[in-house]
This record gives structure tokens, C-alpha cells and sequence, in this order.
């Protein structure tokens, strides 16, 4: 699906202020609010937009340290890792990769302590070989779109 810019408008409208109404984001995209309303459920529809946890700050919540773990797997079992992987509740995301492993697992802990079990919990997974964990210090370039968004329709 490619954005026009009605579409984009909408986005970095929500992108922005997540909380807006749709009249609100109707007014902020230049649109009708029915307009609106049907290009939200096109995006809806065609998984641009969907459930969304990023915007939720885990540090004030007491989950203090984050980390990166590269996982590698017995590749017949992937599914079945994966599966446990998403009932993890300290699990946030899991990318699958090429190179040096085959998942990559972001996880929160609430301290060192907290995050070596997260990390052993890993490692019991059937088909889980080896994981590196690299700790997250802080997030130099969080999570984005709007750059992104901007370089479809530059000009407004």
C-alpha cells in the first residue's frame, strides 16, 4: 500500500498526538471527518496501523534496564521458540535475523538480578543453543516513523 498524502497526513497527525479524535486528525489532514474515519480503517485493514505498545514508558513502571539478546536456535525448532518466546511476558519484540543469530529479543528486567533469570529463561527454551545479551545504556534514536513519513510527500 502506498500512502498518498492524505494518508501521511493522518499519520504524522497520529504519529504526533496519538490521542487526537478523529474529527481533530480530519481537521489536522485537511479531510472530511468520514473522509477520515474510511482512511483509518484502510489503514486498519492493510496493517499500517495496529495494536502498538511503544508509546508506553517501562523506567517509570520499574523495569529499569532493557537488553538486546541474540539468540541462536536449531532452526527446526523456530516456531516452537518463537511461540514460548511471545508468552514471555518480559519479552517485548522478536525480530527474526540473518548473521551471527537467528532471533533478536528485546526484554525488560527490573534490575540485573531480574534480567539474568529473563536470560536463563531464555536459554531453557528447547531448541535454544546459545544467546549474547547485550544491555541497553540508554536509547540514543528511539523508535520512529515521522522521518520516514516526511520522505513520501516532502513538500506537505
Amino acid at each position: 500500500m502506498l500512502p498518498d498524502r492524505t494518508d501521511v497526513k493522518l499519520l504524522q497527525a497520529l504519529v504526533a498526538e496519538p490521542r487526537l479524535t478523529v474529527s481533530e486528525l480530519a481537521e489536522r489532514a485537511g479531510c472530511a471527518r468520514n473522509t477520515a474515519q474510511a482512511r483509518l480503517d484502510r489503514l486498519h485493514a492493510a496493517g499500517v496501523l495496529g495494536v502498538n505498545d511503544r508509546g508506553v514508558a517501562l523506567r517509570p513502571l520499574g523495569w529499569s534496564v532493557s537488553a538486546v539478546v541474540s539468540v541462536q536456535i536449531e532452526h527446526r525448532a523456530l516456531d516452537a521458540v518463537t511461540d514460548t518466546l511471545e508468552h514471555n511476558p518480559n519479552v517485548l519484540e522478536v525480530e527474526e535475523t540473518v548473521g551471527a543469530g537467528d532471533l533478536l529479543v528485546r526484554v525488560a528486567a527490573r534490575d540485573t538480578d531480574d534480567l539474568q533469570r529473563v536470560v536463563h529463561s531464555l536459554l531453557a527454551i528447547p531448541g535454544v543453543e546459545r544467546t549474547t545479551t547485550s544491555v541497553v545504556l540508554t536509547s540514543r534514536v528511539p523508535y520512529r516513523v515521522m522521518p520516514l513519513l516526511e520522505s513520501l510527500h516532502p513538500d506537505g
